[in-house]
């Protein structure tokens, strides 16, 4: 499938004039090739629909120009007809008005009214802003999005460079200046573009984001979040739209960055930043660039159009949404016909927000929440994330989307910024950003730098690390204690860690010096004296000496914990005894160390293989958790 979209606004435009202007354009659009349809209903403070929000607000129920009909109802119908999808785009965002003072809104509300350094309206190109950053502005907001999601049969909502968005000069409403200076004990900056300033008011919008995607899937899990902001760092910048952050935090389904250039190399050029430092392969289907058909005395040539579409396919971009519809008609169609005899001649296939939401987050959002439970403590932290590790130390690692932050039990949480996260142990945390490891402490602060091609968590006082192609081993202030020698390494544990040199494992001390021989085809750490080992295709356990407590007969096994350990044979896992018998049965598809006196089991799972990524994945079946007989 394809994203064929296109912009349809009040704005030089007569589509939204009468049905039968809107109908003509549904039939045009859906034989050009389209498969999506944007139209405007959030602009110059009114909507383009009969709200009862705005009525009950403002006492103004849709914009005067539409007053005794309803043209989203219309449009939505006449595009159903035609099989194009419909998401409602809410053009002003933020935004109160152009060149009116504030306009009715603020006129009603003058304390939603947003606020620059000098205590001056917040005005950027002609646009009259509202404070992002007021609970009640965000709410007005979210109202209108649920209203046109409960009220009409869309896909979607879309928001723009207006939504979620703030001028970066804005920010200095008095709530807004002491919620920063509780934080911070200190007024925010004067310059406006001061890094930790930017980045506390940007991550404001996308906490609202958050949010709004949340509630609007609760609504309707397939329901499609489509932004289309300025181009990033650029809109960050300017505009706080950290849409790196939106995209890598899935909260976001469809992303239209204004790529508005007006020569084929600058779109070309832009397309390929984006691909090298913005979207990872896995974030590919997301992007779908907005491309500027018409701007004043402006219009794209046909080349210069079927080149970025043509480019885009060559590159993996499935899609694109125009700006705007009037430019199709122009000099006889002539666009539309160069779509519709070229590279829009083939079908597009339907809009399916279900293939879309294949590769998001929104499935995990639906289902029934995490819940972590710490029994010793009985305490029981419900987790609004799509996952999350077990507390250690006080902290937990927690994800959203493809990036990991970590919450304490308060509930107060550091950024999501890394591609991996382990527990915290010994007081550090093993991270990792792009493709370096390093550690940092509770306030998320890097106490070792991301330096090592790989790593292991700390364990009695030193860290396994991987330089170049070699393992060593590192203290807390990361100093070389073990120099790197070993082909693979695991952490410490009961003064031994397993390394390996060419094929075999053997366990060194804390100095380095071997005291079990390169044997063993795979060991891990000692745990209750024992240490589990692979010998050819079986696993047992051996002592500190190296001699085997239980030999080599399970198909696979895991540490003891707690006197027992489980173990495999055949197709089941159950529970052994250090003198290697299964004193819980082995009725279990798989099954975890025990715990505080449980343990996590599956009835029903198996083991699948993504041959793409080279790995197994445990699915299906279900979890529970056992208590120790």
């Amino acid at each position: 499938m394809e994203i064929r979209g296109i912009w349809i606004t009040t704005t030089a435009s007569q589509v939204l004039n009468s049905r039968q202007n809107i109908a003509e354009a549904m039939n045009f659009l859906a034989e050009t090739g389209f498969n999506v349809v944007f139209p405007v209903v959030w602009n110059n403070g009114f909507t383009s629909y009969p709200s009862r929000v705005m009525r009950e607000n403002f006492g103004v129920e849709i914009n005067p120009r539409f007053q005794g009909r309803d043209p989203l109802a219309e449009l939505i119908e006449e595009a159903k007809r035609v099989n194009l999808a419909v998401i409602p785009w809410f053009e002003y965002g933020f935004a109160s008005s152009y060149q009116k003072n504030g306009g009715t809104i603020i006129a009603k509300k003058p304390e939603w009214a947003a606020r620059d350094s000098a205590g001056n309206l917040l005005v950027k190109n002609g646009f009259e802003w509202l404070n992002a950053f007021n609970s009640e502005v965000q709410n007005f907001l979210l109202s209108l999005f649920l209203e046109v999601i409960k009220n009409y049969e869309v896909a979607g909502i879309q928001g723009d460079d207006r939504f979620p968005a703030f001028p970066s000069e804005g920010g200095y409403e008095q709530k807004t200046v002491e919620r920063y200076q509780q934080e911070f004990n200190q007024l925010p900056p004067v310059n406006s573009k001061d890094p930790q300033w930017l980045q506390w008011r940007a991550d404001i919008l996308s906490n609202f984001l958050t949010r709004v995607y949340r509630e609007i899937i609760s609504i309707n899990p397939e329901s499609i979040i489509s932004l289309a902001p300025s181009v990033y760092p650029w809109s960050y910048e300017n505009y706080l739209q950290d849409s790196k952050t939106w995209v890598d935090l899935g909260l976001v389904d469809l992303i239209h960055p204004q790529l508005y250039y007006r020569e084929f190399d600058l779109y070309k050029k832009d397309i390929d930043r984006l691909l090298i430092n913005q979207f990872t392969k896995e974030q590919l289907p997301q992007l779908i660039p907005g491309i500027l058909l018409q701007q004043s005395t402006y219009r794209i040539t046909p080349e210069h159009l079927v080149q970025a579409i043509n480019y885009n396919r060559s590159v993996g971009v499935q899609g694109e949404v125009l700006f705007f519809y009037e430019a199709l008609r122009e000099d006889n169609n002539a666009l539309a016909k160069v779509l519709k005899s070229g590279i829009y001649s083939q079908p597009a296939g339907k809009f399916d927000p279900k293939e879309i939401k294949k590769s998001g987050f929104t499935h995990r959002r639906t289902n029934d929440n995490f819940t972590y439970i710490n029994p010793s403590q009985e305490i029981s932290l419900k987790a609004q994330f799509d996952w999350v590790k077990p507390f250690s130390e006080g902290m937990a690692a927690v994800k959203m989307g493809y990036k990991w932050g970590y919450i304490d039990k308060t509930g107060k949480l550091t950024r999501f910024r890394f591609d991996s996260a382990e527990p915290f142990s010994e007081g550090l945390a093993l991270v990792k950003i792009n493709n370096k490891y390093g550690y940092i402490d509770k306030t998320a602060k890097l106490i070792i730098a991301l330096q090592f091609d790989d790593a292991k968590s700390f364990s009695s006082g030193m860290a396994a690390v991987k330089i170049a192609d070699k393992w060593g081993y590192i203290d807390k202030k990361s100093k070389i204690m073990i120099p790197a020698q070993f082909d693979d390494a695991k952490s410490f544990s009961e003064d031994l860690a397993a390394v390996k040199i060419a094929n075999k494992w053997g366990c060194i001390d804390k100095i380095g010096q071997t005291k079990i021989k390169f044997e063993l085809d795979d060991s891990a750490i000692f745990s209750g004296g024992l240490a589990l080992v692979k010998v050819g295709n079986k696993f047992g356990y051996i002592d500190k000496e190296g001699k085997f407590i239980i030999e080599p007969q399970f198909d696979e096994a895991d540490m003891f914990s707690e006197g027992l350990a489980p173990a495999k044979k055949g197709d089941k896992w159950g529970y052994i005894n250090q003198f290697g018998e299964f004193v819980i049965s082995p009725d279990f598809d798989l099954a975890k160390p025990f715990s505080e006196s449980i343990a996590l089991v599956n009835v029903g799972g198996e083991f699948k293989e993504d041959k793409e990524q080279g790995k197994a994945y445990f699915m299906g079946g279900k979890w529970g958790y056992i208590r120790k007989p």
